[in-house]
């Protein structure tokens, strides 16, 4: 392996998966991966740990989504590249991720050398978006997706990262007391992290606050019909 080798971190929660990345990966002499991570919270501790060139991240994920460990190795680790490697095409996930700090973007059912074409693109300070992904870019630049979901854009950049992870738990059905438990927080502030979220998003009900959550990637449609 090259001593100028680009590190890599693969984030994914299917350990059979993760294997085909690394497969993948190996046919580039040029990269080298150094870690795995099976969540969100994992990946964001692997890069403080690692100090990838890149990271290669699943959007689906128990614990933490893609997206939210995206937004903080973004902020910890700016100079770490991020691409997204998921089974969603729709544009809320897109967008989200994007927005996040992700430089580019792959379909699972098309990885494989467009993968490798993604990294090198990414790793040349380029952004790379999968063809049918590009399409839904293309095709909404103009729009407010969130809007087209019943989401106003400014709501959710008002959200703290902390009110964002605690939706995410909420939204998953976990109660406040759980909440707390698992964020070291206390219950009492679990219920005042709750009302602002509330009282930001102007969705009152649990129902309403799924329905943003799904509206903006927070969480998987498929995994909450489930």
């Amino acid at each position: 392996m090259s001593e100028t080798a680009y590190r890599v971190v693969i984030c994914d929660d299917h350990a059979i998966f993760r294997e085909g990345i690394k497969n993948v990966l190996a046919k580039n002499q040029a990269l080298q991966v150094v870690g795995e991570a099976a969540d969100g919270f994992a990946a964001v501790e692997a890069v403080k740990k690692l100090k990838p060139d890149l990271v290669v991240m699943d959007i689906s994920m128990p614990e933490q989504s893609g997206i939210e460990a995206t937004r903080e190795i973004t902020a910890l680790a700016p100079e770490t590249r991020i691409i997204i490697l998921s089974v969603h095409s729709r544009k809320a996930f897109i967008m989200e991720s994007l927005k996040a700090g992700a430089r580019g973007y792959v379909l699972k059912d098309s990885a494989g050398d467009k993968l490798l074409d993604a990294v090198k693109a990414v790793l040349r300070g380029e952004c790379y978006l999968d063809s049918p992904v590009a399409g839904h870019i293309v095709d909404e630049f103009v729009k407010l997706p969130e809007k087209d979901a019943g989401v106003e854009a400014e709501s959710q950049e008002r959200l703290t990262d902390r009110e964002r992870q605690i939706l995410r738990l909420i939204v998953e059905g976990l109660p406040n007391k759980e909440i707390a438990n698992r964020l070291y927080l206390s219950p009492k502030t679990v219920d005042n992290h709750r009302a602002r979220i509330m009282a930001k998003l102007g969705r009152h009900d649990v129902i309403g606050l799924v329905k943003y959550a799904m509206a903006i990637g927070l969480v998987d449609p498929d995994s909450w019909s489930r």
